[in-house]
């Protein structure tokens, strides 16, 4: 297992405060042998040096655009599963190893698990705990797809075959990327039990100050006919509305409560994504 390669791609832009959190848990892998690169986009701050302190490669990538860095990265690794994972995300001991066995024995070509959210001093403050696979297509069609990006691994295969994410969109690409794959028919497996991620929670996100510019991104798919709820698409939401249903009523009844539905840092509104640098 430990032969095993997993490649992950952390994109960066003045990244230095959360940026020796998300190093740490990727070079404390344990049973996979795991490739990390930054894709920088021009830090001012100390994001490089703390690179060159874990000596983890880097590469630049003009700024612009969080997916131009991550398919630049992403195209750079070898590794037959990859992924990438926010520089104020992290993950557990364990997570990866877990994740490609699963999807070896699953033969899965996109594998998830369950996140923690944490706030911005990596407190926990909830649980998410992923759908089935079968609800997944409901998901998607109601503008959700169920798990936080940081908990998904997929095959490098997968990742070419759908061209990678759509440099079009600034905001809601993994969205875009994450419902293509489901939507597709590729295999897809579901990790459950501990979680294997988490996901930080901060005023800064994009999701904090862009949503305006987030929205106008979804009119495209609003109107492509992609996102078409369904009843059967209602009732897989309702069963992952359920089967979170402590998470949501503490994030109601909290004072650091968030808006009820899943605001995902990277993309756009909501469920729709997960957060930027």
């Amino acid at each position: 297992m430990a032969d095993t390669k997993i490649g992950v791609v952390v994109p960066t832009l003045n990244s230095g405060s959360t940026l020796d959190w998300t190093i740490c848990s990727l070079k404390s892998q344990q049973g996979v042998a795991i490739d990390v690169l930054v894709a920088d986009s021009g830090s001012e701050d100390e994001t490089l040096a703390i690179c060159k302190r874990w000596a983890v490669p880097t590469i630049y990538v003009t700024p612009g655009n969080m997916y131009r860095a991550i398919n630049t990265g992403l195209r750079q690794i070898t590794a037959e599963w990859v992924t990438y994972l926010n520089s104020d995300d992290f993950v557990y001991r364990h997570s990866y190893a877990r994740l490609v066995m699963h999807g070896e024995q699953q033969q899965a070509e996109l594998v998830y698990g369950d996140c923690d959210f944490v706030d911005a001093e990596g407190r926990f403050l909830f649980a998410l705990r992923a759908p089935s696979p079968r609800r997944l297509p409901g998901l998607v069609r109601h503008g959700d797809f169920g798990f936080a990006q940081p908990a998904a691994i997929y095959r490098r295969a997968a990742f070419e075959e759908l061209g990678g994410f759509n440099e079009r969109f600034k905001y809601i690409a993994d969205y875009d990327f994450f419902s293509r794959i489901i939507l597709s028919g590729h295999r897809i497996s579901a990790l459950h039990g501990p979680a294997v991620a988490a996901f930080r929670r901060h005023p800064s996100q994009l999701s904090s100050y862009c949503a305006s510019a987030m929205a106008s991104e979804w009119e495209p798919f609003r109107n492509s006919g992609r996102l078409k709820p369904s009843p059967r698409s209602v009732l897989d939401l309702m069963s992952m509305y359920l089967g979170n249903s402590s998470n949501y009523l503490w994030r109601l009844t909290s004072r650091r409560a968030w808006p009820p539905r899943i605001s995902r840092k990277n993309t756009a509104l909501d469920t729709r994504g997960a957060s930027r640098n």
